[in-house]
């Protein structure tokens, strides 16, 4: 009786053993949002020259367009770039208050690319996800009277 008690709890243990490596799940993943902005043509942007047409140009449509005193409007993709990433996406004109007179004729136009890596491990009732999220941003201070970019900033993370 004892040695089949035995059996049977190893049988169980294995059984147990199976099932629990059965449900392992070891993966590689990587999302990108957005497209990359080139540091070539960000270097184009000359600040009392480059127009607003040529930034939409260069660089697509706006992620986000922002009015001082408003919140930032997304374009679809924006959205999803605000919904998955870190939430300083979204552009401040605090950043450029220091250099310039501020005007309600000013917007900023926002580009973003976003590489998220890493590995999800996977066993059950237990999960761990390590991601590593990177960001590159352009924001264009563009005067919407005169169609002229006043100037930008640009952040590169991704490499």
């Amino acid at each position: 009786m004892k040695r089949e008690s035995k059996i049977n709890g190893f049988l169980l243990c294995i059984f147990v053993t199976i099932l629990f490596l059965a449900g392992c799940m070891f993966m590689g993943q990587s999302f990108k949002m957005g497209t990359p902005i080139k540091e070539d043509m960000v270097k184009m942007i000359q600040p009392g020259k480059t127009t607003k047409e040529d930034i939409i140009q260069w660089f697509g449509i706006p992620n986000v367009i922002q009015k001082q005193g408003e919140e930032a409007a997304s374009s679809k993709q924006g959205a999803m770039v605000g919904m998955m990433a870190p939430q300083f996406v979204y552009p401040s004109f605090d950043l450029f208050s220091s250099k310039h007179k501020i005007t309600e004729d000013h917007r900023i136009y926002g580009y973003t690319f976003t590489k998220m890596e890493g590995q999800m491990v996977t066993v059950p009732i237990i999960g761990k996800q390590d991601m590593e999220t990177k960001t590159d941003m352009l924001l264009v201070l563009v005067n919407e009277k005169t169609g002229i970019a006043d100037d930008y900033i640009f952040r590169k993370e991704n490499k």
